[in-house]
């Protein structure tokens, strides 16, 4: 995996910066978090007067509560440098010699509620989106997939009655195929879904900025992002499977299973009916 830490981006503090996100990367972190962090590390290492490396518990504190940034962003921060300090300040392997960040006060965030979009939104969506945009709605809505799981998957992973998902933090999962899910994806060329226009894989990043971007710029829906396509999933998923919130946990992806037969096992079953019974509005 590259990293975006350099000299330009991180001019006090990118070999430290890139050795804690290489940590991150063995412990198996979420792509997503090591973006996250990697993002908010080098931002922060810019703006302090000696970046990261010389910081003190004043500037860390100013750095992060600078600007209007609301509870969950400074949340996030937070954890990117108390990580980052811990990591660099390990007494089996000490970077740094001190941690300005122990006595950082922790935000207080309150728990998040679910945004699904509506099905008048999605139904919309699915009748005025084009390809291959459609399709990953699809996918978020109907199979519940991330954006970062939309980018991994191939044309192969996809049949009639099941998905191949890999997840987060490599992990991997199989959940029933809705029905217009199938329709979108089989007749499709075989290799990735989401692609470039030299046939590879387009990354996370690409997926979820060109889906927003056609959500909200080109369709107008301008509080919808990917995200709200998932909610959607999870919703529904959840009271198709009568309240059932271990078939919604496996569905989106919460709860690892063990072997390849617990999803063989479960597919047929109340999963599959969750699925199937879905609304989608197409």
């Amino acid at each position: 995996m590259t990293y975006p830490v350099n000299p330009r981006t991180a001019p006090h503090s990118h070999d430290l910066i890139a050795g804690f996100l290489r940590h991150l990367t063995a412990l198996g972190r979420a792509e997503t978090t090591i973006d996250t962090y990697a993002d908010e590390l080098c931002r922060l290492d810019r703006q302090l007067p000696e970046g990261l490396v010389y910081a003190c518990a004043d500037e860390l504190l100013d750095g992060i509560h600078t600007g209007r940034r609301g509870p969950a962003h400074i949340a996030k921060i937070t954890a990117a440098v108390v990580g980052f300090y811990q990591w660099a300040t390990y007494p089996a392997d000490p970077r740094l010699d001190y941690n300005p960040a122990q006595h950082l006060p922790r935000a207080r965030v309150r728990p998040r509620r679910p945004r699904p979009v509506t099905n008048d939104e999605l139904a919309d969506i699915l009748r005025r989106s084009r390809e291959p945009m459609r399709t990953w709605y699809l996918l978020a809505a109907g199979n519940g997939l991330r954006c970062v799981e939309i980018s991994r998957l191939d044309k192969a992973d996809v049949t009639e009655d099941a998905t191949w998902i890999r997840g987060k933090g490599g992990k991997e999962r199989i959940v029933p195929t809705h029905p217009a899910v199938w329709a979108a994806v089989q007749a499709m060329p075989a290799g990735p879904i989401a692609r470039n226009r030299d046939g590879s894989h387009a990354n996370r990043v690409q997926v979820q900025e060109r889906a927003n971007y056609h959500l909200q710029t080109t369709l107008g829906h301008k509080t919808v992002s990917m995200h709200r396509l998932r909610h959607w999933h999870g919703t529904y998923v959840h009271q198709a499977a009568g309240g059932d919130l271990r078939v919604t946990q496996e569905l989106l992806g919460h709860a690892s299973p063990n072997t390849t037969q617990v999803y063989v096992a479960t597919i047929g079953g109340a999963k599959a009916a969750a699925v199937h019974a879905l609304p989608l509005p197409i």
